[in-house]
């Protein structure tokens, strides 16, 4: 099926976030590791994984490592590099980078690693913080050093979904207001962050959110840049009011000690918080 405006808004939206996220908040940190060799093949290139699941991949995030390459040895091996072995993709979004063929020396690269992973979701609330076992991220890579196999759920974590939405009469001619709520879901490993995330994103309100079409869309599917490297910056300049939706209100709720007491029973160590925001875009969604 082709994609709708609530399509466009949800891709949009996790663009903005992440990016405001990690400029705003300055929340990744510059780092090394290995990429190990893992289980599962993808489109049969040879998958090795790192210990974290999102690599930041904004070009525009002043002071964060974007690789476009990888170490095999000493040796850098660019995207489109290395032959009949060489790097075919690197995945930002899931940590991981897919080769033609396996590699005899250990792969290893310098990048950038978020502190909160955001993902685009359809679960429910209750699947995400109720029936979910999550893994902190910072156990894996000091603990046990490999590569996360694709089921691995690892947190500080963001999930955004849509929560309903409304047209409602705005002028003669057709013309409504479309108002669009969005859930952010946060998981995080310390009352800091939550304060943080929570205070950052609150004073985002009553600002433009540029909106995005499908061919503009950073990313293929091995994760990896479609059209040269992605900058957020760049790729929303001079969007004008017809391509960007208004951030209406933003509200930020906290569970009650009961649902709290709950969620830690199967996660122990996680602290959690929703952020509702209401999007709001004045258009003629009748018109052919």
């Amino acid at each position: 099926m082709k994609a709708q405006f609530d399509n466009q808004v949800m891709s949009s939206f996790m663009l903005w976030f992440d990016n405001r996220l990690l400029t705003k908040g300055e929340a990744f940190q510059n780092t090394t590791g290995q990429f190990y060799s893992v289980s599962d093949d993808y489109f049969g290139y040879n998958t090795y994984a790192s210990s974290y699941s999102q690599i930041v991949s904004d070009a525009s995030i002043s002071g964060a490592t974007v690789p476009t390459g990888l170490y095999v040895a000493n040796t850098l091996v660019n995207v489109g590099e290395g032959g009949n072995t060489g790097l075919y993709a690197i995945d930002y979004g899931n940590g991981r980078s897919y080769w033609s063929g396996a590699q005899s020396s250990d792969v290893t690269g310098s990048f950038a690693i978020k502190d909160f992973n955001v993902y685009l979701t359809s679960r429910t609330e209750d699947e995400i913080l109720f029936q979910t076992q999550y893994t902190n991220r910072n156990k894996i890579s000091s603990v046990v050093p490999t590569g996360l196999e694709p089921d691995t759920k690892t947190y500080p974590v963001v999930y955004i979904k849509p929560d309903g939405s409304v047209n409602e009469p705005l002028a003669f001619g057709g013309q409504d207001n479309t108002t669009i709520n969005v859930r952010a879901i946060v998981i995080a490993d310390s009352q800091f962050d939550i304060d943080a995330i929570g205070s950052l994103f609150r004073d985002q309100r009553q600002i433009n959110i540029a909106l995005l079409e499908a061919s503009e869309m950073p990313f293929d599917q091995f994760g990896y840049y479609r059209n040269g490297q992605y900058n957020y910056t760049g790729l929303v300049a001079g969007k004008d009011d017809s391509q960007q939706i208004f951030l209406e209100d933003v509200n930020i709720s906290r569970f009650d000690r009961v649902i709290e007491n709950e969620v830690r029973k199967f996660n122990p160590n996680v602290y959690s918080t929703l952020i509702d925001f209401e999007l709001s875009k004045f258009r003629f969604p009748r018109q052919a």
